[in-house]
């Protein structure tokens, strides 16, 4: 198994669900022992320490660009299965700010990545199992995207750089699939909510609202406070993920291999309500918040582009996991990144 972006928020809570996992499909019905776990990044700055215990995990650092850096990670010696879950990325604020260095890794690199799984294909002599993750944030957000939920069939046309790039992926997924290079799968994820620190994209006040609070500061808040915005949960998102890379049957996605992961629009105020009943049940101090102008935002893109709301039926019917509650997220968050690091929280 092959974790490309092992580092960022979505792998490394991956990789500490894969420690204690010694089996995975690589069909419905079939399981092989997990034996290899790649974790593949830019750096290791946020690799969990809890890999380094287990011999199975192996860190290539590397560009997601260099073709022979990313064959050495999937190298298939001594395997019968290479699965790939593709999850790194460059954001959408900092694809918008620097569009070249967007292509580079968003779409070439993800082309250099199929093209090296192909590869590894044809050495085991049988298309292997690719998921690529990508984002709702590629729906064209005309009126119709803007009045009816967005599902995998929704038109395309992004309104920001990083959406587009994310677009082409799928795409691309779908025709190596049907040209049999690979058994390809894309995870289409919603707004993971409950990042730690700063991320330049335009969902990040969903996060802020509750993470800065919660941390013990005030946070200004830039984007109007009743607009619904599709998030997902962290947790959900990682069971379904793996779940899409093993049990399910490729045939069963059809020519368009897209699946939007489970998700359900929340407004600010939604949020920041939740904030205050979690912060309350922890008996943690919370911050206080104020609106202000959006452009005074810290994000790249100031505005609200993004479809308000995704059919995730298509995940249903597969059998994926559709936990997505709001108070879940945020008492995650709380137990995973604030009740460890500040001793007035009891």
């Amino acid at each position: 198994l092959v974790i490309l972006g092992a580092g960022g928020l979505v792998g490394a809570r991956l990789v500490t669900k894969l420690v204690d996992q010694q089996e995975f499909h690589v069909s419905p019905t079939q399981t092989v022992p997990l034996k290899q776990i790649v974790l593949f990044d830019i750096s290791d700055k946020g690799i969990p320490q809890r890999s380094k215990s287990d011999p199975r995990f192996v860190v290539h650092l590397g560009d997601l660009t260099d073709k022979a850096t990313v064959l050495k990670a999937l190298d298939p010696t001594g395997f019968t299965h290479v699965t790939t879950i593709h999850l790194a990325a460059l954001l959408s604020g900092y694809s918008e700010e620097n569009f070249d260095l967007g292509m580079k890794i968003n779409l070439l690199g993800t082309i250099n990545v199929m093209d090296c799984v192909r590869e590894v294909s044809k050495t085991l002599g049988a298309p292997q199992i690719y998921l690529y993750t990508s984002t709702d944030y590629v729906a064209c957000y005309n009126e119709w995207n803007q009045t009816h939920p967005v599902t995998e069939e929704s038109f395309r046309l992004s309104p920001v750089s990083y959406g587009c790039q994310k677009a082409c992926c799928e795409l691309l997924v779908c025709d190596y699939t049907r040209k049999g290079f690979l058994d390809g799968r894309v995870g289409r994820l919603s707004a993971v909510i409950g990042r730690p620190g700063f991320s330049n994209s335009i969902s990040y006040p969903y996060t802020g609202i509750f993470t800065q609070p919660l941390e013990g500061k005030n946070y200004d808040v830039p984007l109007p406070m009743e607009v619904p915005y599709p998030c997902s949960s962290l947790v959900n998102n990682c069971d379904g993920l793996l779940f899409l890379a093993s049990a399910v049957d490729g045939t069963a996605l059809g020519h368009n291999r897209v699946v939007q992961l489970p998700a359900k629009s929340f407004t600010l105020s939604q949020i920041w309500t939740a904030a205050q009943a979690v912060a309350k049940e922890e008996n943690i101090p919370i911050g206080q918040i104020q609106c202000v102008n959006a452009s005074s935002g810290a994000t790249t893109v100031k505005e609200i582009n993004v479809c308000p709301v995704v059919d995730c039926g298509k995940a249903q019917a597969l059998g994926l996991p559709m936990h997505v509650d709001l108070h879940d997220i945020i008492s995650d968050y709380v137990h995973v990144h604030i009740k460890k690091d500040r001793p007035d929280c009891v």
